[in-house]
């Protein structure tokens, strides 16, 4: 077994060398406790999409097929494969049909959830491309640090666990291929508001997990195992809807869209501070379906513009619509 993950090991290094795509619209960004330090991400979340929808699980048949699928996975790169997962829930079945491909070509079983601690563990997505034998381990923690986060205001009291996968009796922590998790959502956790806080490597990674709410299941993906919590929290937009100044400029634009020609574009400037979508000005444009947003806005260090189409908008009861899931619905 130790012979096998070395090699593995050494595989996923030396794909790590190959280029792939050349654009930097996406980031993710770890906050320590005096400063936050923003990793680039090379490739947008479609290009990522594009490269996992390429992967045929209908034609992984054999342990050769099976690995050079893998490797498909590990070139796209770790980070960019994790905030593609983290955007949308068709990006983790897609690598879900591929990994379920895998196994049964090489004849992995299923990873072993073992539960513990006061948040339970329901699914699993890509721990078969680390070993054939793993198991995921959710328990209670050692430690509970304190969550400091500039991007989220916390509203609940926070939930802790500690995660962590085996490959036999092998602890791993890094991953050269991503994985998702689900959780039950703890009790007292409102999923639509949720936040995962993951203290990783003396810092700290924000993750908004996909909320299935007839589960009632939170899915987030790391590349890493270490000390989560969960917790309500707001978006710093959110905090700052608590404003006066900030309501009524959303009803401002809400009017406006209301009022609006037929075919015309609204638009909200990025010197409006504004990096996630309100459902108040999202609903204005699902009832007025002649008229497009466009939003700019600085998120993580770099500047994004979206356009809502005309009759695109959502009819939907999510709260705000974060940056890097409109970049992805909407982005160009």
């Amino acid at each position: 077994m130790k012979k096998k993950l070395i090699i593995a090991a050494a595989i996923a290094f030396a794909v790590f060398a190959v280029p792939y795509g050349s654009s930097a619209l996406s980031t993710v960004s770890v906050a320590s406790e005096n400063n936050t330090v923003v990793a680039p991400s090379t490739k947008p979340v479609e290009e990522v999409k594009n490269a996992v929808d390429a992967i045929d699980a209908s034609k992984i048949t054999d342990a050769a097929s099976a690995d050079n699928a893998a490797v498909a996975l590990i070139k796209i790169g770790s980070q960019d494969l994790k905030e593609a997962m983290n955007a949308g829930q068709d990006t983790v079945n897609d690598v879900a049909a591929i990994e379920a491909a895998y196994k049964k070509a090489k004849g992995i079983k299923d990873t072993t959830l073992a539960n513990s601690g006061a948040v339970k563990a329901v699914g699993i997505v890509g721990a078969a491309f680390v070993a054939p034998d793993t198991t995921l381990s959710v328990e209670a923690p050692a430690a509970t640090p304190e969550i400091t986060s500039s991007t989220y205001a916390v509203t609940s009291t926070p939930v802790y666990v500690e995660i962590s996968l085996k490959a036999g009796t092998y602890s791993v922590e890094s991953l050269p291929i991503p994985v998702a998790v689900t959780i039950e959502t703890p009790a007292g956790v409102d999923g639509n508001k949720a936040v995962i806080f993951h203290f990783v490597n003396g810092g700290l990674e924000e993750i908004k997990p996909i909320y299935n709410a007839s589960a009632n299941t939170l899915t987030f993906t790391v590349n890493h195992f270490s000390t989560f919590a969960i917790a309500e929290a707001n978006n710093t937009a959110t905090a700052e809807g608590t404003d006066n100044a900030f309501g009524r400029y959303r009803d401002n634009v809400a009017s406006e869209i209301a009022n609006a020609k037929d075919g015309a574009t609204v638009k909200i400037s990025r010197d409006k501070n504004i990096n996630a979508l309100p459902n108040d000005i999202m609903q204005a444009l699902y009832k007025k379906q002649t008229v497009a947003l466009e939003l700019e806005y600085t998120f993580e260090g770099n500047e994004y513009t979206v356009t809502i189409p005309a009759g695109k908008a959502e009819d939907n009861a999510i709260e705000w619509y974060g940056p890097l899931y409109l970049q992805m619905r909407y982005g160009k």
